[in-house]
C-alpha cells in the first residue's frame, strides 16, 4: 500500500592543581599505543488535507519532504530501509492512481531509491515510475506514464529530513560564561524542523571539585538521567564546555574547599561527569569537546581521553587544538552540522571536511580532531555480539603556502626584523638532517630570515576545488 501521512507544514585554558576525588591512585601513561576494549512546525504553511488518510507506520519516517523540506500531504517510501517522504507538490500524482492510493497492492518508491537502484545496477537513466503494483508475482508500474518530479532537489541525493526525536545536552563547568553559546545556536537552527516534543535541549552546570561535591553530582546525574527518561532518541548530541590544564591537558572538575581550580585526568573526568545511567545515553551519540588544545596536545591526556571514549562509546567525538580556543569560530561549522548531519542524515565522518570548508574563521584558528569508535569482530567470534572496539583518531590541519605551510602557522612578525606578514610563499626544502618540509623566507630588505616547517610523516592532502596552495591535511593515528 502506498502509505501517506499529513504533516504541518565561548572557553580558555588555565592552571589547576591535580585532584584525587574518588581515592583512586592517579596513574599517568606516557604511551600512545592503540587502545582496545573487551506535529506542528513553523516550516509548513500548508493546511491539513482531508484527501488522504493518515496510516499507522511501522518504521521511523521523516517529517518533511526531502526535496522541498516542507510538509503537507506526503507519500512514504515503501522501501523498509528508506525513511524518506515526498509531498504532492514535488511529485505529480496521476488522476488514474489518486483514487487507488489506499489500496494494499499499490507501493510508492521515492526518487532517491530509484536513483540508488540505477547506481547499483550500473544502468543508464531510466523512466521513473513512482507507483507500482504486483501482478502475477511481478512488480509493474501502476500507471502507463512515468511519474514527473516537479520538485528540485538542492541537496545531495543521500539527503533526507529526519523527524527526531533529538536530544541536546550542554554540560558547563561552574564559572564559565556560555551566553550565546554554540549549543544554543544549534538548538535554534533545529527549531524550525522540530517541535517541543521532538527537540529537547538541556543545559547543566557541574562542579565536582571536592569529594562532597562529587557525591552531590552523582546524585544529580541520576536525577538528570531520570528526567531525560528512556533512550528513544534518533540523535543524541552532547556538548562539554570545560577548561583544560595548560601543562598536562587535564580537565577542570571545579573548585576545591579553598575556591581554587582543580583538574583530573580526562578518563576520570568523563567517569565523574557521566555518572550512573548517564553513561548509557552517550552510547552512539555525537560528543563536542568545547575545550582548549591542551586536551589533545599531550600524549598522556590523549591516551586517557581515548580510554574514556572506548568506555562511553559515542559514535563520533569532535575536539579542537587551539591553545586558546574561541567557540565563536565554529558557528558556521555547527550550523552546517545541524543541517547536513542532524536534519539531512549524512554520516559525520563522510561530510566532516565539507563542514570544515564552510567554516570561515575556523581554519586559521584551530586544528580539528575527529575520534570515531569502531566496532570490530573478534577473531573466531561465533556471533556478531562478540566484538571489540578501537578508536580511530584523525587530525585536520589547514595549510596555506603563505601562512600555514604543512599546517604550521607562521608568526605574524618576523622574529629577526619585526616586519609584519612578510613571508614568501613557501618552497620545498630540507632541514640540516635532510628531513623534508617547506621553507618560508622573510621578504623584508636585508633580512632573509627563514622558518622551516616539517612535512608530516603520514598524511593525506585534501585540496579545495577553488583556490591554489590551500586545503586540509588529514593525519590518521592520533
Amino acid at each position: 500500500m502506498a502509505r501517506t501521512k499529513q504533516t504541518a507544514g565561548r572557553t580558555t585554558s588555565g592552571y589547576a592543581k591535580p585532584a584525587q576525588l574518588s581515592g583512586r591512585k592517579r596513574h599517568r601513561s606516557s604511551s600512545t599505543e592503540n587502545l582496545t576494549s573487551r506535529s506542528s512546525s513553523p516550516l509548513s504553511s500548508c493546511p491539513p488535507s482531508p484527501e488522504l488518510q493518515l496510516t499507522t507506520i511501522s518504521k521511523e519516517s521523516n517529517t518533511f519532504c526531502y526535496l522541498c523540506h516542507d510538509g503537507g500531504r506526503t507519500f512514504i517510501c515503501s522501501n523498509i530501509a528508506c525513511p524518506r517522504i515526498v509531498c504532492d507538490v514535488c511529485i505529480n500524482v496521476p488522476e488514474s492512481i489518486a483514487t487507488r492510493l489506499g489500496n494494499q497492492e499499490i507501493s510508492f518508491k521515492c526518487p532517491a531509491c530509484h536513483e540508488k537502484e540505477e547506481r547499483a545496477t550500473h544502468s543508464k537513466p531510466m523512466p521513473y515510475f513512482a507507483f507500482t503494483q504486483v501482478v502475477q508475482g511481478k512488480s509493474v508500474p501502476a500507471c502507463s506514464t512515468p511519474t514527473f518530479v516537479k520538485g528540485v532537489c538542492e541537496r545531495a541525493s543521500k539527503s533526507q529530513v529526519r523527524g527526531g526525536p533529538i536530544l541536546i545536552v550542554h554540560f558547563v563547568c561552574m564559572g564559565l560564561n556560555t551566553r550565546g553559546g554554540i549549543p544554543r545556536l544549534l538548538n535554534a537552527a533545529l527549531e524550525e524542523y522540530y517541535t517541543e516534543d521532538t527537540l529537547r535541549y538541556l543545559e547543566v552546570v557541574f562542579d565536582f571539585g571536592t569529594r562532597c561535591k562529587l557525591r552531590h553530582w552523582q546524585a544529580e546525574a541520576q536525577r538528570l538521567a531520570t528526567t531525560i527518561g528512556e533512550d528513544t532518541f534518533q540523535q543524541k548530541i552532547f556538548f562539554i564546555s570545560v577548561h583544560s590544564e595548560v601543562t598536562r591537558g587535564d580537565l577542570f572538575a571545579g573548585k576545591d574547599e579553598g575556591g581554587d581550580d582543580v583538574a583530573v585526568l580526562p578518563k576520570e573526568f568523563m567517569d565523574y561527569l557521566f555518572a550512573g545511567r548517564l553513561q548509557l545515553l552517550v552510547n552512539g551519540a555525537t560528543l563536542f569537546m568545547l575545550s582548549c588544545g591542551p586536551l589533545v596536545a599531550f600524549p598522556q591526556s590523549i591516551c586517557s581521553f581515548k580510554e574514556a571514549l572506548l568506555e562511553l562509546r559515542p559514535a563520533y567525538t569532535i575536539a579542537f587544538g587551539a591553545t586558546r580556543f574561541i567557540g565563536a569560530v565554529i558557528k558556521s561549522f555547527i550550523v552546517a552540522f545541524g543541517s547536513r548531519v542532524v536534519i539531512q542524515g549524512h554520516d559525520l565522518g563522510e561530510v566532516f571536511t565539507d563542514l570544515l570548508n564552510v567554516s570561515v574563521e575556523l581554519p586559521m584558528h584551530t586544528d580539528a580532531y575527529l575520534f570515531q569508535v569502531e566496532e570490530q569482530m573478534a577473531s573466531g567470534a561465533p556471533n556478531p555480539s562478540s566484538s571489540a572496539s578501537n578508536i580511530k583518531g584523525m587530525r585536520y590541519s589547514w595549510y596555506h603556502t603563505h601562512r600555514r605551510p604543512w599546517g604550521c602557522p607562521l608568526p605574524m612578525s618576523c622574529p629577526k626584523c619585526g616586519s609584519i606578514r612578510s613571508w614568501s610563499p613557501s618552497k620545498q626544502g630540507e632541514d640540516t638532517s635532510g628531513a623534508p618540509g617547506r621553507i618560508s623566507t622573510c621578504q623584508s630588505p636585508a633580512c632573509g630570515f627563514q622558518i622551516f616547517s616539517h612535512q608530516p610523516r603520514s598524511y593525506q592532502v585534501i585540496k579545495l576545488k577553488v583556490g591554489e596552495g590551500m586545503g586540509w591535511i588529514k593525519q590518521a593515528g592520533i
